[in-house]
């Protein structure tokens, strides 16, 4: 093998931008909910279904009880869309904007794949020098790399765990570790590479600025802030002040409010309006759909679950929905309970939805299509296909239905329509799964898009079947229990 030396700068993960947002505006177009209040929201995919309207946004599905508006008028352009949620955003900008060096070298990257032979060779070699060693280590930072951008999170971490065990004491592959870590909502992982990472180069901007990362998720805003700060002061830079600017909204909000744990939750909440007793009560509610969610996906999650109750217009400030919104799950499950004082069946259920969404997030790495995480979602929660069924069944019946391979990714640009009936195949499918195939079968499908295979190889792989033998089944299905 040729000695050629990757320069320790060639990987240089000291550029990856993990926090700074990037979106291009397009025209869409969009529905206007118009409240009684007066108030008007503009987004995409505006349903009406039963007493309650439903819209998207990044974080999820918005729902607001009919009876508070007026009327929807439908069509408009889509305003410019914010920036996602912090730990959405970061799993998209690693799996972006991470730099390889131009040239490789070693051709660790062959016909789209990643030549694990070659890695296995490297690593093999890695002790007979420095210079073979920081081959090997630069190697499967390339491979971990391309896995990330690549969205196979759960393979990018085996080889930035290899690059961290091969260095010993790396700057990038410690850094490249953690944000594989934060992308996977590992957060305890990541601070453990980032506390190494901190002997090494303790005033590294990227760093602190990581590190800030890893904190606001694992404990909330008060550290993120502080190591923030110690980055822009080092390096400034105009997101990032934006960035610190947000989060210190959120913290003047939340940072009176009173907090409980439990065996897998950290509850918060505004201690003037929520009483010990109705905390007492969530959390024991949380607990309870934990076991049931952890029972039907034969999966824990390593970190605790964050859950935020707010009870005034501060949901809403933080959010930017309006504080009779249904939830929203960013990270942290994030409730308003506005008038609430006990639990109810309804928020019973909202807490379950969200926590479904947390649990398949981390099972999948974060590769669930939507169809799949919607349709888990509704049907772990309670609900059923009974009401849509008929109508779906004609549907199917004409060839009519949305083609699932085409609900993989975000319904938020669908019409209303389009998007109440996405979420109706979505619930359908599923409930087609666990009927006829057993509801073992559905983690099944999670592990497997975890380890990296797409929706389509997913079906191959647990029931051998295609896209295609999805949908016949389906409409049989649908045809048997709704036919007429």
């Amino acid at each position: 093998m040729d000695r050629r030396r990757y320069s320790p700068r060639g990987v240089s993960l000291l550029s990856v931008l993990l926090l700074f947002p990037f979106w291009v505006s397009t025209r869409l177009l969009a529905d206007t909910i118009i409240l009684k209040n007066g108030r008007r929201i503009v987004a995409g995919a505006v349903t009406e279904e039963g007493e309650k309207v439903f819209y998207e946004r990044d974080g999820g599905r918005v729902s607001i009880p009919k009876s508070l508006v007026d009327r929807i008028e439908r069509g408009g352009p889509l305003p410019t869309r914010p920036a996602p949620a912090m730990n959405e955003q970061a799993a998209r900008e690693l799996s972006g904007q991470v730099r390889v060096p131009q040239a490789d070298a070693e051709g660790i990257v062959r016909n789209g794949a990643v030549d694990e032979e070659r890695l296995e060779l490297l690593a093999a070699m890695a002790g007979q020098g420095n210079l073979e060693r920081q081959n090997a280590v630069n190697a499967h930072m390339i491979a971990a790399s391309f896995e990330a951008r690549e969205q196979r999170f759960a393979t990018a971490a085996r080889w930035a765990e290899e690059a961290v065990r091969l260095a010993g004491r790396d700057l990038n592959a410690l850094l490249l570790a953690a944000q594989i870590d934060i992308a996977r909502q590992q957060y305890a992982e990541a601070l453990d590479h980032l506390y190494v990472a901190q002997n090494i180069s303790p005033d590294s901007p990227l760093l602190l600025t990581v590190l800030g990362y890893a904190y606001y998720y694992f404990e909330g805003p008060e550290k993120a802030l502080r190591y923030w700060k110690q980055a822009q002061a080092i390096r400034p830079d105009t997101r990032l002040e934006q960035r610190i600017q947000q989060v210190e909204r959120e913290a003047a909000v939340e940072g009176g409010f009173q907090q409980a744990e439990s065996g897998h939750f950290t509850l918060s909440w505004e201690g003037s309006e929520v009483s010990p007793a109705f905390s007492r009560e969530i959390l024991e509610t949380l607990e309870q759909a934990y076991k049931d969610v952890q029972w039907a996906l034969y999966y824990s999650p390593r970190d605790s679950v964050s859950v935020i109750l707010y009870a005034t217009q501060q949901f809403a400030d933080i959010t930017q929905s309006p504080s009779w919104a249904g939830a929203l799950n960013d990270g942290k499950i994030r409730i308003p309970v506005r008038g609430l004082t006990s639990m109810t069946p309804g928020l019973a259920r909202v807490l379950k939805h969200e926590m479904v969404h947390s649990f398949v997030h981390r099972l999948a790495e974060r590769r669930c299509p939507t169809w799949l995480n919607e349709g888990l979602a509704q049907l772990e929660s309670g609900e059923s296909v009974a009401q849509s069924g008929p109508a779906l069944a004609r549907l199917y019946a004409q060839s009519r239905q949305i083609p699932l391979a085409q609900l993989e990714g975000s319904f938020q640009n669908f019409d209303s329509r389009r998007a109440g009936l996405a979420y109706a195949e979505s619930l359908a499918a599923v409930e087609m799964l666990r009927d006829r195939y057993g509801a073992y079968q559905l983690p099944e499908f999670l592990k497997s898009l975890g380890r990296g295979r797409t929706m389509a190889e997913s079906l191959r792989e647990v029931l051998r079947m295609s896209y295609e033998d999805l949908e016949t089944e389906l409409a049989q299905y649908l045809a048997t229990r709704f036919g007429r």
